[in-house]
């Protein structure tokens, strides 16, 4: 009888051990739930990563959650981050969209406004340039971005940019750009350009912070965005006629020597399309001196040939055998010539189509609003 119960024993003990092995197997097979934090490495055919949820690291800039494609926009992957093909290629990617959504928007504005980038100067500009012909085509409107652009054109926008001092004023009273701005030229050129693009869509008191932030721009003769500002105050079609005479008194000063190159072409192209013969002086002056530049001299030729009278006809002659200049000189002695009464300036329409041109050749830093992706604004040394 102790015989046999041993047996049964030994033959219980034995089906539990195989019963337990059978569930450690089973339950092995089944890959029952683990803690969310612990990673399970799925089959082949469906692979699912699950984000774990780490504490934000320590920065200097506002954070927004954007869309993948943005946020290579913004700089934020950092495998791409310093490849403007990759940056440029996400912006195409999201260039026709007019529905982008809010986290996107504040993202894309939150990079406009910072200084720091691991691209180029030339690389960074063209891709700004881009973003904000993106913003400026969604709808309804971005809230915000007149304000953005007049920031960073007014040095007050950026990290560590907080309790800047006003800027000292000129002798007349109008504050000037302050000498610290965080970014570079062209990117406030590009600014500017958007910024003369939206001035008619604006009103009230945004207007006139437009308006302000140009006038100060285009005073600043050093720099080659003072043309660009002259340029998108003229873009104002509600101007009163103060703020027309206002903006003949900054292109007279931007049209004398001591001025940046590429602001005093645009100035006296400007002087041209709007008839400022009181430029005519400086214009013949120019053309006079010993020293030669082929794009101001075609540009003065041009405007004089909208202002001048028949005495000028034998100063321009001179340069009609150079070929820079030759088409130029044509044209001009054509418009003195076949003016009814000399005394009329032939500014206008026809005036900005033909002179327009010339000024791209000096500062191609011009918005297109189909330029998405680098198309109106490529680098000079984009990567190929």
């Amino acid at each position: 009888m102790a015989k046999r119960w041993k047996i049964v024993t030994v033959c219980g003990t034995a089906l539990l051990l195989a019963a337990a092995v059978a569930v450690v197997v089973a339950s092995r097979n089944r890959q029952p739930g683990l803690p969310p934090d612990v990673p399970v490495v799925a089959s082949p055919a469906e692979v699912r990563v699950k984000a774990v949820e780490r504490k934000p690291e320590p920065s200097d800039h506002e954070v927004v959650e954007a869309s993948t494609a943005v946020a290579i926009v913004c700089g934020a992957d950092y495998a791409t981050a310093d490849r403007y093909e990759a940056r440029n290629d996400a912006l195409r990617s999201i260039a026709r969209r007019r529905d982008l959504p809010k986290n996107d928007v504040d993202a894309l504005l939150v990079y406009l406004r910072r200084a720091d980038d691991a691209m180029r100067v030339e690389r960074v500009a063209a891709l700004k340039n881009d973003v904000m012909n993106l913003l400026r085509n969604q709808e309804p409107p971005v809230e915000g971005l007149a304000e953005t652009l007049v920031g960073m054109v007014d040095g007050n926008i950026g990290p560590g940019r907080a309790g800047v001092p006003s800027p000292a004023a000129d002798g007349d009273g109008t504050p000037s750009l302050p000498g610290n701005t965080i970014h570079p030229p062209a990117v406030i050129d590009y600014c500017i350009q958007h910024l003369g693009a939206m001035v008619n869509e604006l009103d009230g008191a945004m207007r006139s912070r437009v308006r302000e932030v140009l006038v100060r721009a285009a005073r600043e003769k050093t720099k080659p965005y003072a043309g660009t500002a002259l340029y998108s105050l003229a873009e104002d079609k509600r101007a009163t006629a103060a703020q027309e005479g206002e903006l003949k008194r900054l292109a007279l000063a931007l049209c004398k020597p001591s001025v940046n190159n590429v602001a005093r072409i645009a100035a006296i192209q400007l002087a041209g399309e709007r008839g400022f013969a009181d430029a005519l002086p400086i214009l013949r002056e120019t053309l006079s001196a010993p020293s030669r530049d082929a794009v101001l001299d075609t540009v003065c030729i041009g405007s004089i040939g909208l202002l001048g009278n028949a005495d000028d006809i034998a100063l321009i002659e001179r340069f009609k055998g150079d070929a820079r200049r030759s088409a130029a000189v044509e044209a001009a002695i054509k418009r003195i010539k076949g003016r009814e009464d000399i005394g009329t300036p032939t500014a206008g329409k026809e005036a900005s189509l033909t002179l327009r041109p010339l000024l791209r050749v000096v500062q191609p830093h011009e918005i297109r609003s189909d330029s998405f992706g680098g198309l109106g604004a490529v680098p000079p040394d984009k990567e190929t």
